[in-house]
């Protein structure tokens, strides 16, 4: 009877402490989780503002260019091009990043 006391004093603390040892890790898992979403998800902002910024700054077509042009395609068709591509290769690098933190919540 003092080897089962002993056993359950001993062997009680030990599951409380990997049982509160096992929810910590999944906390800082999703907490980091969250984390990088919200850093994946400014640098995706950031990085189409910045790239949009410097594109609509260098465009510049030549007035007589721009006005027999203009009839059929409009005047900044070079900003409307690249902020297509531009939107499409950042949404895929997100969603990329997205896959690697749900892959590492996944995982844990």
């Amino acid at each position: 009877m003092l080897k089962l006391i002993t056993l359950l004093v001993s062997a009680i603390p030990a599951i409380i402490a990997a049982i509160i040892s096992m929810i910590g890790r999944k906390l800082g898992t999703a907490g980091a989780s969250i984390a990088s979403f919200v850093v994946v998800t400014a640098a995706l902002i950031a990085g189409i503002n910045t790239i949009l910024q410097g594109v609509l700054s260098y465009v510049a077509i030549p007035p007589f260019i721009a006005n027999s042009v203009g009839l059929f395609i409009p005047t900044d068709w070079v900003a409307c091009v690249t902020a297509v591509v531009t939107s499409r290769i950042c949404r895929a690098a997100y969603d990329m990043a997205v896959q690697k933190i749900k892959l590492i919540n996944d995982a844990s």
